[in-house]
């Protein structure tokens, strides 16, 4: 087990891993650890998981019974697509300016995990331009990913969905606005799903021509059709 772990990490790619659940190989929480007959602790990952997750620390992993949790599932799913999208821009013959094109396409999904996260995948996109290009690939691939490791919340989104409002704002009336800012209220009282202002939001950005808004991955962070944001929190 031991070796087929370690052949298997040192050719891993991957931009998530499922594992099996309750497995001693494969299993990532609750895996009991045996002296003789009796358990040590039940506090173990199996150990092929254990070598994936300590070979690759920032790779989104999920055991398949979690899956079941509308929330894990959809959080990371989000991880997912995130580090596809970044491993396709650092595997192309990218250029500084694209790589501050992808940074401002995710601000707002950053800023919805952690605001430190945000400022620091801010501060080295802008470094493109003067730093070594594998050295800034580097720095800010392990920014981003443990920027999108970090949970979301409520407070969280809400603090993001009223940056959104602000931007579009000025092509708003008031009667507009305050809508928009009820059902904004209504997520963060737990009484609508995140979709319902997201939706909103979107429909007035692309009415107000508020292209930097729309183009927001904050808005589709993975195809519209798996529709992961329809529960409420």
């Amino acid at each position: 087990m031991a070796v087929l772990a370690a052949e298997r990490t040192a050719e891993l790619a991957a931009d998530g891993y499922v594992f099996k659940a309750k497995s001693p190989s494969c299993g990532i929480h609750g895996i009991p650890l045996y002296a003789g007959e009796n358990a040590v602790t039940r506090q173990q990952r199996g150990m092929f998981a254990d070598a994936v997750i300590e070979a690759h620390p920032l790779l989104p992993v999920e055991d398949d019974g979690r899956l079941n949790d509308a929330v894990r599932r959809e959080a990371f799913t989000e991880r997912i697509f995130a580090h596809a999208r970044l491993r396709e821009l650092l595997e192309s013959p990218w250029k500084p300016r694209d790589l501050m094109a992808f940074q401002a396409r995710h601000k707002m999904q950053l800023l919805a995990h952690t605001t430190e996260g945000y400022r620091e995948t801010g501060r080295l996109a802008a470094q493109a331009g003067t730093r070594p290009r594998d050295e800034v690939a580097a720095a800010y691939s392990i920014a981003f990913r443990t920027a999108m490791a970090a949970p979301t919340t409520v407070g969280r989104h809400v603090n993001v969905l009223q940056h959104c409002l602000g931007m579009i704002g000025d092509g708003l009336d008031p009667v507009r606005r305050a809508d928009v800012a009820e059902v904004i209220a209504s997520y963060q009282a737990r009484r609508v799903a995140l979709s319902v202002p997201l939706a909103l939001l979107l429909h007035h950005a692309r009415g107000a021509a508020a292209t930097y808004v729309e183009e927001q991955t904050y808005f589709q962070p993975y195809p519209e059709d798996l529709r992961l944001r329809n529960h409420v929190v």
